[in-house]
């Protein structure tokens, strides 16, 4: 009887590791409040752009490691204010930008694009002092997710909704940590939110490797020339946002 029991239970388990999803890629929706983050000088510049910018990023994962990029070039966003081509304001959204992650190891190493030039930041794995709430759950794309929140070092409030039925602990951006992948995260109470728009059982497992293409430079050195070009809210994480006149 123990050994009836005994190959039951074995059987069970087998059956709920085969239904988590141990690799793939995740298409998101990235949605930024333009006007929550016009501040200082920009403010005067609200009715001049968009209220909301949408694009397409992508995570492709395996057990322990991601790489979270854009999928194809994002367009600048032009807003035409009074008819005028001289009150053309363009606006552009992040860059080049890469997140590659790995969980075995605890490193991150991310691109990032200022200007003309690509960095390349090599960093441990900073994770948030997350709560969860295990009994707040809703379902997103077929898959039961549950509640966590936190604060990012700026103070700013994170809520993700991550489900344990995918196996690796990633996410969007720098955001991970959890038991499970985040599929929906919303930073400052909706100036920045990622929904998934599909999610693949598969994905080319070659491509879930570190970005090499860039000048290696400390965080430190990356956030100062940062806070040069577009002011010290430019330290607060999330994509950066450089709007000109022409």
């Amino acid at each position: 009887m123990k050994r009836i029991l005994f190959i039951a239970g074995a059987c069970i388990l087998a059956q709920l590791s085969s239904a988590q999803l141990k690799q793939g890629k995740i298409i998101y929706e990235r949605k930024v409040n333009m006007h929550k983050r016009l501040t200082g000088d920009q403010e005067s510049m609200r009715n001049m752009v968009p209220e909301f910018t949408t694009g397409k990023m992508q995570l492709l994962f395996s057990d322990h490691e991601s790489i979270f990029k854009k999928m194809e070039e994002e367009e600048d966003i032009r807003e035409q204010a009074g008819g005028a081509e001289e009150d053309r304001t363009v606006v552009r959204m992040g860059g080049d930008n890469e997140v590659y992650k790995n969980y075995g190891i605890g490193k991150v190493i991310e691109l990032r694009e200022l200007g003309p030039k690509k960095y390349i930041i090599e960093d441990s794995i900073r994770l948030l002092e997350w709560k969860l709430d295990e009994a707040d759950t809703k379902t997103i794309k077929g898959y039961t997710c549950k509640k966590a929140t936190a604060k990012n070092p700026q103070g700013l409030d994170i809520l993700a909704w991550y489900t344990d039925q995918i196996v690796c602990t990633s996410g969007p951006e720098i955001f991970g940590g959890l038991p499970g992948m985040i599929l929906e995260l919303n930073i400052a109470d909706g100036e920045i939110v990622f929904t998934p728009l599909e999610i693949l059982n598969s994905a080319d497992q070659k491509l879930v490797k570190a970005p090499t293409n860039g000048k290696k430079i400390t965080r430190k050195e990356f956030q100062k020339m940062l806070e040069e070009q577009f002011g010290e809210s430019a330290s607060g994480g999330g994509p950066v946002i450089r709007i000109m006149r022409n």
